[in-house]
């Protein structure tokens, strides 16, 4: 019995100081990339991510122990900041593996930002086979059939999310519904009139977009892409590049519709992220 007494206070002291091995390394791979040393950082990452299990099994014996989702999902954010395109597609597929959501915004935006279109389109359309009120995946799907040249279908993807925007809203708000305009609705009724003026249907967007100012509240910009194409779809661009003045594009997809009227370099896209404060 003291033997294995012994032998089992070995083997938990063994493990803890390698479990302090990769920690300190986590720690410098945080360091390293605040400073500017990407290569480093996401050699580190990489090494404690592939290597996670084998250094916490049976039991990691720290609090707030790094996870190894996180892990892959730093490491995306890094390679995506070294334009290593498919290698951040990568790291953050894996994050999504170990925990469900983590790296999708920023795996969908890298899919747009890198025109991969049909590869979201893909990855929505999975998402939507196992749970057809994915209100992300029908966002996704409409933001991949604009970036695809198909407004029909960017219209109809956009239709199908505010059907199930209700419900989605209603579980996600603890008191009951939410009053007046909300992000998500504000974002898919700019959105579904944009692709309707793209689709020809140039009434029907113009209807929605009115009723969509009506409705903001003072400083809100959901209509201000659908008022811009509109003003495009009458014959007055330079009135469409006049109303996108002070416009700041939340995703890429909105980027690329408002860059249509501004002209390269009139919007920025990107993943939104920044390094590390802490």
């Amino acid at each position: 019995m003291l033997v294995l007494v012994h032998l089992t206070a070995l083997a938990v002291y063994l493990l803890k100081q390698t479990q302090a091995s990769y920690l300190a390394r986590v720690l410098d791979a945080r360091q390293q990339w605040q400073e500017g040393n990407l290569e480093a950082a996401a050699a580190l990452y990489r090494d404690y991510a592939e290597n996670y299990r084998r250094f916490t099994w049976p039991v990691v014996l720290f609090d707030d122990y790094p996870s190894r989702a996180r892990a892959w999902y730093a490491l995306g954010r890094i390679e995506a900041e070294r334009h290593r395109i498919d290698a951040a597609l990568g790291a953050f597929r894996e994050a999504m593996v170990e925990e469900p959501g983590l790296g999708q915004r920023e795996f969908r935006n890298l899919l747009l930002d890198s025109r991969r279109p049909a590869d979201l389109a893909n990855d929505a359309e999975t998402r939507l086979s196992r749970d057809a009120a994915d209100l992300a995946a029908w966002f996704d799907l409409g933001a991949a059939r604009l970036a695809q040249s198909d407004p029909a279908a960017a219209e109809r993807a956009y239709t199908s999310a505010l059907a199930h925007l209700p419900a989605w809203l209603r579980a996600r708000t603890r008191y009951g519904a939410t009053p007046g305009l909300t992000a998500e609705e504000g974002d898919l009724r700019g959105l579904r009139a944009v692709a309707a003026v793209l689709a020809g249907n140039v009434a029907l967007a113009g209807t929605e977009c009115a009723a969509l100012a009506g409705r903001e509240r003072a400083g809100e910009q959901y209509d201000q892409l659908c008022a811009a194409y509109l003003l495009a779809a009458a014959g007055d661009p330079e009135a469409a590049r006049r109303r996108l003045a002070g416009y700041v594009p939340s995703a890429p997809e909105h980027a690329a519709l408002a860059g249509a009227i501004t002209g390269p370099g009139g919007s920025g896209g990107g993943t939104g992220q920044d390094r590390p404060a802490d």
